[in-house]
């Protein structure tokens, strides 16, 4: 009797990372649409989804870019020299996001906004296949600009950036890093002059547009940089 392999070949398994719960479980049903027997596990924090990854490697690593228990894309630096096939499903386009996904590996990016979950199977189906897939949405934000400003900046600048770039005074950033605040004040000028910038309020919708600052249910935060300004101050 002829063995169809397909049969008898073992379940794919994926590990989807979201924060949304209810964003991960609907990435799950697409899964299972066209994967039958696919077994999928769905974690919105970091560290679980590193675990599980860790004790059982997948066949995939869906995840998005925001993870509650991590900062910018830490949860993908331990892949960076490993083969594990990563698609990332986000509709971020800011340029610290961009920036971020220009230091760590993945396979794929599919913008879930532009083209709706229900292209989905196509970018996993890429992946999986050993294939790089790139939402078209992705491709101009993912090219490195010859001369990108924030790259004058060093990253001390950066981090004062982050702070203040939510409005806080000089006092107030000096207090959140320990430093002086006359050494902040240093560094506004000086982060001011790199881009071109003579108002507080163009600072503040720099900071925002540019990923450095966000707003969110649970407040303004600093994606990316919260855990390296604990590092600096000794909070870590």
């Amino acid at each position: 009797m002829e063995v169809n392999m397909s049969e008898i070949a073992s379940p794919l398994r994926f590990v989807i990372l979201k924060c949304n719960k209810l964003y991960g479980d609907l990435i799950c049903r697409q899964i299972r649409e066209f994967w039958t027997q696919a077994q999928v596990e769905v974690f919105q924090r970091g560290f679980d989804a590193l675990d599980a990854i860790q004790s059982c490697p997948p066949d995939i690593f869906i995840t998005g870019v925001d993870v509650e228990d991590m900062d910018g894309l830490e949860h993908l630096e331990p892949f960076i020299e490993r083969t594990l096939p990563i698609l990332i499903v986000t509709s971020r386009k800011n340029t610290r996001t961009c920036e971020l996904l220009r230091t760590v590996r993945y396979n794929g990016i599919f913008d879930d906004r532009e083209e709706g979950l229900n292209n989905l199977q196509t970018a996993v189906h890429c992946v999986l296949e050993k294939q790089h897939y790139v939402s078209p949405s992705f491709a101009p934000h993912l090219k490195k600009p010859k001369d990108i400003t924030l790259d004058s900046l060093t990253r001390m600048e950066r981090m004062v950036l982050a702070v203040i770039g939510d409005g806080s005074d000089n006092n107030q950033a000096a207090d959140r890093l320990r430093i002086a605040a006359a050494t902040v004040k240093t560094h506004r000028r000086a982060i001011m002059a790199k881009l071109k910038m003579h108002q507080k309020g163009e600072l503040m919708l720099y900071a925002f547009t540019h990923g450095y600052v966000q707003v969110t249910p649970k407040g303004v935060s600093q994606p990316g940089f919260e855990r390296k300004i604990r590092e600096l101050v000794g909070d870590a």
